[in-house]
């Protein structure tokens, strides 16, 4: 079964070209979801940014099944969401959660940032999604 994108590759626009590939959950890329957490690894080779983007309440569970993730060219998901668009220059290392009704996100590690807080959050591992390798044999690129 094919999967439904909520953008097709004619209606993208040059929002953030030039980045590379990133892994995104199907939440923003098929349910249209909006970017609630984003963190940036070494990327993997020379295509990866480094950069995954997940709407931040996927569970543990949900991001092991490979069917949930994908690999897509950045500017597709700043497409889908440009409010990302400011941030793609931070580090590797870097971890952002989005600011409740904002465009703005902040540290993910931040005191404004209330872990224990009851908003539907769940914490995983920043290694949540397999090696860009394993994901892009089923991929759009």
């Amino acid at each position: 079964m094919s999967k439904r994108y909520v953008l097709d590759s004619e209606e993208l626009l040059d929002l953030a070209t030039g980045y590379g590939t990133a892994v995104a959950s199907d939440q923003i890329t098929v349910a249209g979801r909006a970017v609630g957490y984003m963190y940036r690894e070494e990327p993997s080779d020379n295509a990866d940014s480094g950069w995954r983007f997940l709407s931040g309440d996927e569970s543990q569970e949900y991001l092991d099944d490979e069917r949930h993730v994908g690999v897509f060219d950045v500017n597709e998901i700043a497409n889908l969401d440009d409010a990302i668009v400011e941030y793609l220059d931070a580090a590797p290392g870097t971890e952002l959660v989005r600011i409740e009704g904002s465009d703005e996100f902040t540290d993910a590690d931040d005191d404004a940032f209330d872990d224990d807080s009851d908003d539907g959050w769940e914490e995983f591992d920043v290694d949540a999604v397999d090696s860009l390798d394993d994901l892009r044999e089923d991929d759009r690129l």
